[in-house]
């Protein structure tokens, strides 16, 4: 369902559709019967449960110009300053026909406009105190800058971000010299065990995707790419109707729509490109990639196809994956010592989501470490989590998440995820889900999109004869570094 409502209005002759919408945000707000309650003492003892805190309430605001261009915006007054981040979805899967075309647009943009080369485009936003933020990944193009909010400063750095965006020169001299950067970074990539383990596990799940390319394409596809191609990709999704705008901080609600509509008019008044296709399931019979490397580590990725962002199962997953985490943690790490970190995580691509486990272990380890990865994932399709599983992770997602609105930029990067994935306009609409979960919709949504058997895998290091696992360490206090009972803690 569309969430923007059309309303006509003007903002410096500018239109605007203005959603008729303002939600504030607040974290798992306390049951009504607490309201009635004796009021406690300002001190709290420690066996009491945490009664979760009520956050600031931060009301989303959103609009959509007329050329299609989503902005919204939450308006915080503690400092003097606003951030605005404008993406596109142009990132490196949306040029998988042209490898690297994405990621050298998107370099070229900041290297020159009229009148400035890159060296004075940063010049002029160091002195009106402005920063300029750039990155790209496999779905997005995105762009921020940090302002102060008086007018004097804000102008004149809000009209320079808008032609970097919009009017960039894509001259042949800096394509040569980005051309070369990006070479660079295929060579650091390369160098990197970590990275290589992860692209050959992305090409194992997902053979023949943009998302199984590097961000920064190939040697050969680079090199093909003239100044036209990367004029006509500017100018088809760079566009005002491919773009999101964000904005927080200390703006009013006309200054906040003047600069949205200011940004998007500067753009190419093109519309919103196809979105990226699914991926088509691997026929492949393969399940298990061995990347023969010479490293001290082995380095371990297994994965399978998950949910998207905005799948009414994401939540639930996300959770499942954090329990599962805090179950790796406890039996490879303290109760086996096979490792120092493992992470099972679910990935939040735009068209296709995964979730992945990943850790680095003693290589002759490697083929037993998976074996017994995948015998706890089946065991936690077929139990669930824990009552107690679920209750812990509900309160450190209780406790950890005013923490994350504590800042513009962290509530930029929210809300720049609910315009993404066309979720709630409302901040904590996830947190909210996530305590509503039970035991019994945690475990449904894990079986219904994962499988025991379903796992691809990618073992990068040397060569070795193949062990079996150690056997578990009695107490896990006495796997940890401990000093003698000749020392106190300083």
């Amino acid at each position: 369902m569309n969430k923007f409502r059309c309303v006509t209005g003007i903002v410096s002759t500018l239109w605007l559709m203005l959603v008729g919408l303002s939600l504030s945000g607040q974290l798992c707000a306390a049951p009504a019967a607490l309201s009635s309650t004796p009021s406690k003492p300002s001190l709290q003892s420690l066996s009491e449960p945490l009664v979760p805190s009520l956050r600031r309430p931060l009301a989303i605001k959103g609009y959509k110009t007329l050329s299609g261009t989503k902005i919204l915006f939450i308006q915080t007054t503690g400092l003097s300053m606003f951030d605005v981040h404008v993406s596109f979805a142009a990132g490196s899967a949306h040029t998988a026909h042209k490898p690297g075309l994405a990621a050298l647009t998107f370099s070229l943009l900041n290297e020159g406009v009229d009148g400035k080369d890159r060296d004075v485009i940063q010049e002029t936003f160091d002195n009106l105190g402005a920063k300029l933020g750039m990155s790209i990944s496999q779905d997005r193009a995105s762009f921020s800058l940090r302002s102060l909010s008086d007018e004097t400063r804000r102008a004149p750095a809000l009209e320079l971000f808008a032609q970097v965006l919009g009017k960039p020169l894509l001259s042949e001299n800096a394509l040569t010299g980005v051309k070369s950067q990006l070479l660079h970074f295929l060579d650091l990539q390369d160098q990197s065990y970590e990275l290589q383990a992860n692209q050959a596990l992305v090409g194992l799940l997902l053979p023949g995707h943009g998302y199984a390319q590097s961000i920064y394409g190939t040697r050969t596809g680079l090199a093909s790419i003239t100044q036209t191609q990367a004029q006509d990709f500017h100018r088809e999704a760079y566009g005002a109707g491919n773009a999101l705008i964000t904005l927080v901080g200390d703006l009013s609600e006309e200054e906040a729509q003047r600069i949205g509509a200011q940004i998007s008019n500067a753009l190419p008044q093109s519309p919103a490109i196809a979105p990226l296709k699914k991926p088509v399931s691997s026929t492949t019979s393969q399940s298990l990639l061995r990347v023969e490397r010479s490293s001290a580590q082995a380095y371990l990725r297994l994965a399978q196809p998950s949910v998207l962002r905005n799948s009414p199962d994401y939540v639930a997953l996300e959770i499942a994956s954090q329990i599962f985490t805090t179950r790796l943690m406890n039996d490879l790490r303290e109760t086996r010592g096979l490792t120092y970190d493992v992470q099972a995580s679910i990935s939040a691509l735009q068209a296709q989501g995964t979730l992945t486990i990943d850790l680095q272990t003693r290589p002759e380890l490697a083929d037993a470490t998976v074996a017994r990865i995948k015998e706890m994932f089946g065991d936690f399709l077929a139990y669930g989590p824990t009552q107690e599983e679920l209750d812990n992770t509900k309160t450190r997602l209780t406790g950890s998440a005013p923490l994350n609105s504590a800042s513009n930029a962290q509530i930029l990067g929210q809300l720049h995820s609910i315009s993404a994935h066309n979720l709630p306009l409302e901040l904590d609409s996830s947190t909210e889900t996530a305590l509503e979960l039970n035991l019994e919709s945690v475990k449904t949504a894990l079986n219904q999109h994962f499988d025991a058997q379903g796992w691809s895998a990618v073992i990068l290091g040397p060569k070795t004869n193949q062990e079996p696992l150690p056997s578990p360490i009695e107490s896990a206090a006495n796997a940890m570094c401990r000093a003698s009972g000749d020392f106190v803690a300083s």
